[in-house]
């Protein structure tokens, strides 16, 4: 399988989630990074970054994982509160709201990640 086919591959399995991929290879490395976006529930245009070394799938995946790992909804949802103790930059006005939204953008991420580990990337052949 060439690296046009993994690409493929992880964008039509992210597709597939509802998530928008863009994809760009870094030219003085052997690097990829994939930036995966997507809605939340209450409108959040979320995205997140991760990469893939040596056009090694498995590479893309512990991204992800680690991403996902190491995500925290209670941090992010306290970038989105303003000094009024309420939602700013159009996250929803509730403090339990925004909390919510980033627990269900938690969720697309483990939705996603759950989703390439289920690919099978083996070369065409095997």
């Amino acid at each position: 399988m060439d690296i046009q086919d993994i690409i493929d591959m992880i964008t039509e399995c992210a597709e597939a989630n509802g998530w928008h991929v863009h994809t760009e290879k870094y030219l003085d490395a052997d690097l990829w990074l994939f930036e995966f976006s997507q809605y939340t529930k209450a409108g959040q245009d979320f995205n997140f970054s991760a990469e893939m070394r040596y056009a090694d799938p498995d590479t893309l995946i512990k991204s992800v994982r680690e991403y996902y790992e190491n995500y925290d909804p209670d941090e992010e949802a306290y970038l989105w509160i303003g000094d009024d103790g309420h939602g700013k930059n159009g996250a929803p006005y509730r403090i339990s709201d925004i909390v919510a939204d980033m627990e269900d953008a938690e969720s697309i991420v483990g939705t996603l990640l759950e989703a390439f580990e289920g690919l099978d990337f083996a070369p065409c052949g095997e």
